[in-house]
C-alpha cells in the first residue's frame, strides 16, 4: 500500500508558494506515494492542476471554518484520508493541532513552532537558508536522496486565452517585450512609494516597452495612481485570477515587484525578476530563484530589519527603506536585465 502524505500550509501566498517543491520531492523519492495539501481556499490555486497533487483540503480559517467546530470539520476531513505521514511547514498553533488530531503515524514539524512538543519528528529550522530550503529540511527524517528545489504552478488554456485576449485588445505584438510591475503588498510598509513605480513605468514606455499592472481589487487605486492615462500601461489589478497571474508572469521579459507573493511565481518560471527589499531583508530567505535578477535595497541602513514581515507604518517615522530607493535604481537595472 501507498504511503500517503499531507502537507499544512495555510499561511500567506508566497509562503504556499514555497511550499510546493515539498509536493515535487515527496512524488520524486516515491512515485506511488499519495499527497494531500490543507491550504485556504485562495491558496488552494497553487496547487490545482498539479499532476503531483492528490487531493486539497480547503480550510478557510478565518472565514466559514473558524473556530472550534470548524476546526473538527477539518479534522474529520482529514481523518477519511488515512495519512501516515504529516509535514507542516506552517509553524502555527493550530497547525500543530491538525498535525496531531490527523492520527498520522509519523508527523513533522520544527521544533520553532508552536506547541512543538505534539509533532513527534521536530526539526531544528535553519537560518539564513531560502525558505524553499527551510521547508526541505523538514523531509530529513524520510531519507529522501533526491531533493527538487523547483517551483511548479500550472495554468489552464482558459487562462492562456485570457492573455491572448489582452495582447489583443491592447494591440500588443508577439514581438514586444512586456514587462510586469507589481506594485502592492499586503504590509504597506513593504510597498516602494507609488510615485516611484509610476516613474519606472513611465520611463520603460518611453523607451518602447509594454507595462502590466498587477494587483487585487484592493490595489486598484495605486495602480490606477500609476497608469495615469498612459496608453502603454495595461492596469489588470483586480481583473486576474490567481492562475491569470501565472500565464501573464510567465510570458513577460521582466517582473518589478516588491518583497511579495510575484517574486516567487517569476521564480517558478525563471522570469528575470527586480525584487525591492525595505524593511525586510534577504537573510529571511524570500529572494528570487530565476537566473536573471536584481535586489534592490539599503544594505547600510541600520534600522533594518523592523520586523519578519514588514509592518502597517514605520516606527521611526521616516521611511528611508523605501523612500531612499530612488527611481532611476530600478530604472538601471530593468535596462541590464531587458
Amino acid at each position: 500500500m501507498s504511503k500517503r502524505y499531507l502537507i499544512i500550509q495555510t499561511a500567506f501566498l508566497g509562503d504556499t508558494i514555497l511550499s510546493e517543491p515539498l509536493v515535487e520531492t515527496i512524488k520524486e523519492n516515491d512515485s506511488n506515494a499519495f499527497v494531500g495539501i490543507i491550504t485556504t481556499p485562495a491558496n488552494s490555486e497553487v496547487f490545482t492542476l498539479n499532476p503531483n497533487v492528490d487531493t486539497i483540503i480547503t480550510y478557510d480559517k478565518h472565514g466559514a471554518d473558524n473556530g472550534l467546530f470548524g476546526f473538527i470539520k477539518i479534522v474529520k476531513k482529514i481523518k477519511k484520508f488515512d495519512f501516515n505521514c504529516v509535514i507542516s511547514p506552517h509553524m502555527s498553533f493550530r497547525s500543530s493541532l491538525l498535525s496531531f488530531f490527523s492520527s498520522a503515524e509519523i508527523r513533522i514539524g520544527f521544533e520553532e513552532s508552536n506547541i512543538s512538543f505534539l509533532y513527534n519528528q521536530k526539526v531544528k529550522k535553519p537560518k539564513k537558508v531560502h525558505e524553499i530550503d527551510k521547508n526541505l529540511s523538514l523531509l530529513a527524517p524520510l531519507h529522501f536522496q533526491n531533493i527538487k528545489r523547483e517551483i511548479k504552478l500550472y495554468y489552464s488554456n482558459e487562462n492562456k486565452k485570457f492573455f491572448e485576449s489582452i495582447l489583443e485588445a491592447h494591440n500588443i505584438k508577439s514581438s514586444d517585450k512586456i514587462i510586469c510591475i507589481s506594485p502592492s503588498s499586503i504590509w504597506p510598509t513593504k510597498r516602494w512609494p507609488k510615485e516611484y513605480f509610476k516613474e519606472v513605468a513611465e520611463q520603460l514606455t518611453k523607451k518602447g516597452f509594454t507595462v502590466l499592472l498587477l494587483g487585487t481589487t484592493k490595489d486598484t487605486h495605486i495602480a490606477d495612481f500609476i497608469k495615469n492615462g498612459n496608453k502603454k500601461i495595461i492596469n489588470l489589478s483586480g481583473k486576474t485570477g490567481l492562475k491569470d497571474i501565472f500565464c501573464i508572469i510567465s510570458n513577460s521579459n521582466l517582473l518589478i515587484s516588491n518583497d511579495s507573493a510575484p517574486i516567487h511565481i517569476a521564480s517558478a518560471y525563471n522570469i528575470p525578476t527586480i525584487d525591492i527589499f525595505g524593511p525586510t531583508v534577504t537573510d529571511f530567505g524570500f529572494t528570487p530563484l530565476s537566473d536573471k535578477h536584481k535586489i534592490i535595497e539599503l544594505k547600510d541602513l541600520p534600522c533594518r530589519p523592523c520586523g519578519k514581515h514588514g509592518s502597517v507604518s514605520c516606527k521611526l517615522r521616516h521611511f528611508k527603506c523605501m523612500s531612499d530607493i530612488k527611481p532611476k535604481v530600478v530604472i538601471d537595472a530593468a535596462f541590464e536585465l531587458l
